[in-house]
């Protein structure tokens, strides 16, 4: 490993540490200090995130985009580091769960369950509840450019007992976690380029990736989304429910289907979405 990488891994793990001392209101306020450095300092996709809301929400003026986009980045930055306090920061969520049962009932029937999420609100605390709930979760994840991180990331995801698997894994390795009665975890809202399936997402045409859709159609295993959000009363809302598609299941209905349950709450709880992603970057083919 070389030593920029071997510093990123000791950097992480020491500051992950440092924040575990703190108190959950010191290390809101860090975060708060964090988001307004990445905002009017750093610019961290900055402008992506401004294109996104603007495409997402063009009946909004510019002050209530910006004000979104500010609310946006102390909601991550926050979450970040909560994310980076675990398994502390775990013990002082009140969840309240909804669709559980769905679950346990597709477990305890066989065959494999997919489940569809996005880059909403909590996503890490929710594989955080799946993996501490004992429910036999394999993520699939991108593999980061910096060896140490990447090192780092996966260990601390996996100590919470969700096991994580690289997206350019064998996609047999992918069947054999639902043959094995196991829960296939994918995160399917970012740009797929032209490999994806394109579907509306905010009435523009998005592509999608199809993996949920290919596994569900290939194997007949279950398919659920799964989010995690912060309510306003500051109670965290984990809700799991089934992906029904209008009219015969197809690589393109089920895409949209979890795609439209992706945007209404995303349209409720905006600021709780991870604009910095270039959603839209990849335009669909002209149809001559």
């Amino acid at each position: 490993m070389r030593f920029h990488h071997k510093l990123s891994f000791a950097s992480l793990t020491l500051f992950s540490r440092w924040l575990s001392s703190l108190s959950e209101t010191e290390r809101n306020r860090l975060g708060i200090r964090i988001a307004g450095l990445a905002y009017y300092f750093l610019g961290l996709r900055k402008k992506d995130a401004s294109k996104n809301i603007a495409i997402a929400f063009p009946e909004k003026s510019g002050d209530e985009r910006t004000l979104l986009l500010k609310k946006t980045y102390s909601f991550f930055a926050q979450s970040f580091l909560q994310f980076l306090s675990l398994p502390k920061s775990f013990r002082f969520v009140d969840f309240d769960v909804e669709g559980k049962e769905l679950l346990e009932n597709s477990l305890e029937k066989g065959g494999g369950v997919i489940l569809a999420t996005g880059h909403f609100s909590k996503w890490e605390m929710m594989s955080a509840w799946l993996g501490f709930s004992g429910y036999p979760c394999v993520a699939v994840a991108l593999k980061q450019k910096n060896r140490g991180a990447d090192i780092f990331f996966r260990k601390f995801r996996e100590s919470t007992g969700m096991r994580m698997i690289f997206r350019k894994s064998s996609l047999d390795d992918m069947y054999q976690i639902l043959k094995d009665n196991k829960i296939l975890i994918l995160a399917s809202d970012q740009d797929a380029k032209q490999r994806g399936v394109f579907v509306n997402f905010f009435n523009t045409p998005s592509s999608t990736p199809k993996g949920v859709s290919r596994f569900h159609l290939q194997t007949g295993s279950d398919m659920f989304f799964i989010t995690c959000h912060v309510e306003n009363s500051g109670k965290y809302k984990l809700h799991i429910q089934p992906i029904l598609p209008e009219g015969e299941s197809t690589i393109e209905s089920i895409t949209q289907s979890f795609t439209a349950l992706l945007e209404k709450k995303v349209r409720k709880f905006p600021d709780q979405y991870f604009w910095f992603h270039r959603r839209w970057k990849t335009k669909p083919p002209l149809v001559t």
